[in-house]
């Protein structure tokens, strides 16, 4: 009989150990093999060019803002430089993140709900799209989720242990992505509210918080000194062009459900006046999930933390400004969200099974759309393919000249570049409806001395018909080649390069056109 009654505890051990494990690991691997799917078949584009460029002049150009994914990444190249393995970092912390998600899920709203969370975030096209992106997104969500469940840790138990996980975490990742910083007030509150009468516990975490603030202010300053400036002259540059745009106005309904539809499913523009209302409708059933998991009698409890960590830093950033309110730059709420849907769904099933199930199949051709969207279409500037053509058709004494992106680009090019002709970075030198011809002309006159031909790169808004126009006296057109990819925001996102001669009588090459096979224009 004792035996009998061993082996029976064990297999019940076993199958809590199965149900505990398995359903989160066949997550995890559906996460991963979305994640590693055709991780490096496009180009790096300028801002993975960017942090790749950052984390080279590593060690001896440590800077104090955004330093630790940049440290990471550093060490992280030491083993490969290939696209692919340099977008792996951010793929493990990706799947951290869908872990993570999981966990803080289960811990406060049920097993069941942090495993349908999980899911969501494994299936997400746009938290796919950041997990293949050198790019430090997924290490700040990540960290986020790990200090968040070190705080939920801390309220329940509050040690000095868990204290300590709470606050090197919220620090960590301040100096990973400063935005996610604002989940702090989320902890404040909820800090106060759990311990207001034990003013012991209050001082504690007051210590912690005070360690974290002081460490993080080198990194803030640096951050501040060198965004305001840009702030300013980008404000004063909107407010020339649209008046009204720098105007502070709060989110509409309307915003919040176009993020409840970009975290889940689709952040892509829609295609006809029907899939635009099949979006619509589905944001309303999204926007209906989160009400009945906030007004649910048996979420109220626990999710009442998992709402704080979402909407009071959602509110901080967009009280600042709402040109902060971006995708990228709130990714780190995503987790959130997707758990209090999660409970919303949950609620729904108990509630109405048949209401959930319909629920459950729009998501499923939603996301199916999504994934379909986002690894057949390419989102990405190609500067792979950019960088081929110049290397496989430069000649001696080329120029190259960059009109788009930062002076930064110069060195990043040396990703994909490794030719012989010198980079420059000119601004304002390709015309555009924000371009005017006399910025052109005094764009021109900055150029550096052109002994043979010209390579010019050109970005998003060129208007082809004013190059023509305005650079007819100086150069004549050898060959010109669009890369085009339809960016999630704003479609026809093109690169433009131009292989030009100067119409000096001291160009000796102006008589040997240079064979690309692409379209060839003579001004």
């Amino acid at each position: 009989m004792k035996a009998e009654k061993l082996n029976s505890a064990e297999t019940s051990i076993q199958a809590d150990w199965l149900w505990q494990w398995i359903p989160i690991t066949l997550i995890l691997l559906l996460a991963a093999g979305l994640y590693f799917y055709q991780l490096g078949t496009e180009s790096l584009w300028v801002d993975e060019l960017y942090s790749v460029n950052d984390a080279k002049r590593l060690p001896g150009h440590l800077g104090l803002i955004r330093p630790l994914y940049y440290i990471l990444l550093w060490l992280w190249m030491q083993f490969g430089t290939s696209d692919a393995w340099l977008r792996g970092l951010s793929v493990l912390f990706g799947l951290g993140s869908v872990f993570l998600t999981y966990q803080l899920g289960r811990h406060v709203a049920g097993k069941t709900t942090g495993l349908i969370a999980a899911l969501l975030l494994a299936l997400s096209p746009l938290f796919i799209n950041f997990a293949q992106m050198v790019r430090m997104y997924t290490l700040g969500t990540c960290l986020s989720l790990g200090g968040t469940l070190a705080l939920v840790n801390a309220l329940e138990n509050p040690t000095t242990t868990s204290m300590a996980w709470w606050a090197s975490l919220r620090l960590l990742v301040s100096l990973t992505a400063p935005l996610n910083a604002t989940l702090l007030f989320a902890d404040i509150w909820l800090i106060w509210f759990r311990f207001r009468k034990q003013r012991p516990t209050l001082l504690a975490f007051g210590k912690w918080l005070l360690l974290v603030i002081l460490l993080w202010l080198p990194s803030l300053f640096t951050l501040v000194s060198a965004t305001l400036p840009f702030l300013s002259n980008a404000l004063n540059l909107i407010a020339k062009i649209d008046p009204s745009a720098t105007r502070h106005s709060f989110p509409s309904f309307v915003d919040v459900l176009r993020k409840l539809k970009n975290f889940t499913a689709f952040p892509f523009p829609s295609t006809s006046k029907l899939s635009s209302l099949f979006y619509q409708s589905y944001s309303l059933l999204l926007a209906g999930l989160v009400g009945i998991a906030l007004i649910h009698k048996n979420h109220k409890p626990r999710l009442c933390l998992i709402a704080a960590w979402a909407f009071i830093p959602s509110g901080m950033i967009f009280l600042v400004s709402k040109r902060l309110w971006i995708d990228n730059y709130i990714l780190f709420l995503s987790p959130y969200i997707l758990i209090i849907l999660a409970a919303g769904l949950m609620g729904l099933w108990r509630w109405k099974r048949i209401f959930a199930i319909a629920v459950a199949i729009i998501y499923a051709i939603t996301v199916s759309t999504g994934l379909v969207r986002y690894y057949t279409v390419q989102d990405r500037q190609d500067w792979r393919s950019l960088a081929h053509i110049i290397s496989m058709n430069e000649k001696p004494r080329d120029t190259i000249v960059l009109s788009i992106g930062s002076p930064k680009m110069i060195s990043a090019l040396g990703h994909y570049y490794s030719g012989d002709a010198p980079i420059y970075s000119v601004g304002k030198l390709c015309p555009s409806d924000q371009v005017k011809k006399p910025d052109v002309e005094e764009s021109l006159n900055k150029l550096p001395p052109i002994p043979s031909r010209l390579w010019l790169v050109c970005g998003t808004g060129f208007d082809d018909n004013k190059f023509r126009t305005v650079f007819k006296k100086y150069f004549h057109l050898e060959t010109h080649q669009e890369f085009t990819n339809d960016n999630f925001y704003r479609q026809n996102d093109l690169m433009h390069l131009f292989l030009v001669i100067p119409t000096s009588p001291n160009s000796t090459d102006s008589q040997n056109p240079t064979d690309i096979k692409n379209k060839s224009t003579s001004i």
